[in-house]
């Protein structure tokens, strides 16, 4: 028997609500969250008073605003012990981490494929070092991580999510601006078995990137070494991909 469509709509609005919470934005009001999905404060109340009494979400006391709650922390949690992509490579990223003294990533493509999102981070013990925090999202094509992601997918899948015309959104100059500019980058990660990311996400940041696959040979997530450029030269970039290809292999 199918739920009736009222069901379907306050559990899509529930799930709305939640998936409103980021990295970047860790807090928000009603007005916000009203705002972003284009209803109206009253009807988002009741989802809210549910989503805070099971535990999903957390009110500031004082300025009122909602945050993700100990419950949504939980089920994070439960998603992190039986991802087998995650457990099997952390191994491999505590060898890279210990090896290469610089930030270790994993991520995966999001639902929706044009973004990555952060899964697991091994910190550099230097000083100066990325930020980038576990649940982070980020478009895909301007990351290392996001190209070796999507040079792993079908042709006519990328056509449909970068069409030849109109410009792609970018975060520096560096970014890729085209679908004609990435299809040319992904050609070459496919070729050469890695990615590099040379300030495209955030000047004054370098990082490499490789597949990781599972044990039939599919490109479940990627792996990258990601460090600010004053350290990241030439040379070392060259140093970091042997080790990366000697671990990943």
């Amino acid at each position: 028997m199918r739920p009736a469509p009222a069901t379907r709509t306050s559990i899509d609005v529930a799930l709305s609500l939640l998936e409103l919470f980021s990295a970047e934005k860790r807090e928000l009001g009603v007005t916000d969250m009203a705002g972003i999905l284009k209803k109206k404060a009253s009807t988002l109340h009741r989802t809210i008073k549910v989503l805070r009494n099971r535990g999903y979400l957390e009110q500031d006391g004082h300025r009122g605003k909602y945050r993700l709650g100990l419950k949504a922390f939980e089920l994070g949690c439960v998603y992190q012990n039986q991802s087998s992509v995650m457990n099997e490579a952390m191994e491999r990223m505590e060898r890279l981490a210990r090896a290469t003294q610089e930030t270790v990533n994993l991520a995966v493509l999001d639902q929706g494929m044009k973004e990555i999102a952060y899964i697991a981070k091994i910190e550099s013990p230097h000083v100066l070092k990325t930020d980038i925090q576990t649940g982070t999202k980020l478009l895909a094509h301007c990351t290392a991580l996001g190209k070796v992601l999507l040079a792993s997918l079908e042709p006519d899948r990328l056509k449909s999510l970068f069409p030849a015309r109109g410009r792609l959104p970018t975060y520096t100059a560096k970014s890729i601006a085209s679908a004609e500019q990435l299809s040319r980058r992904l050609a070459e990660v496919r070729r050469d078995g890695f990615s590099t990311d040379d300030e495209e996400f955030r000047t004054g940041v370098v990082c490499v990137a490789m597949p990781y696959r599972d044990v039939n040979g599919r490109v479940v997530a990627a792996i990258s070494v990601t460090g600010p450029a004053i350290r990241m030269t030439p040379a070392r970039i060259s140093e970091v991909k042997k080790i990366m290809f000697d671990t990943l292999a």
